[in-house]
């Protein structure tokens, strides 16, 4: 019984670590895109970003680690949403994409 317990009691601690790293990850992915959006000009809607998907691949150093597709949406007016994403490996920034938009639009 006394193993079992432990069993039990190891897998809690890492589902909370998983929680708890999870979402440092994702107010750093909501940073990077409230900082993509401010460099270009447009604004950050919602002030958040949605995971949508998540897998295992390697970082920039080869080094196994889960890499998380995280998508936002951003505005340069009030009246079209356009659609940004960022892929992150750990805290590591892999790449981003923003939806090609009009500068000056009426």
């Amino acid at each position: 019984m006394y193993l079992s317990e432990l069993l039990v009691i190891m897998f809690l601690v890492l589902l909370i670590w998983f929680w708890l790293e999870s979402m440092r990850v994702n107010e750093f992915a909501r940073s990077i895109g409230a900082r993509l959006c401010r460099d270009n000009n447009v604004q950050f809607l919602d002030d958040t970003v949605q995971l949508s998907k998540m897998w295992p691949g390697k970082n920039s150093h080869g080094q196994l680690s889960l890499l998380r597709h995280y998508r936002f949406e951003f505005s340069n007016s009030e009246m079209h949403r356009y659609g940004g994403e960022i892929i992150l490996a750990g805290r590591q920034l892999v790449s981003t994409y923003m939806d090609a938009y009009r500068i000056n639009e009426l």
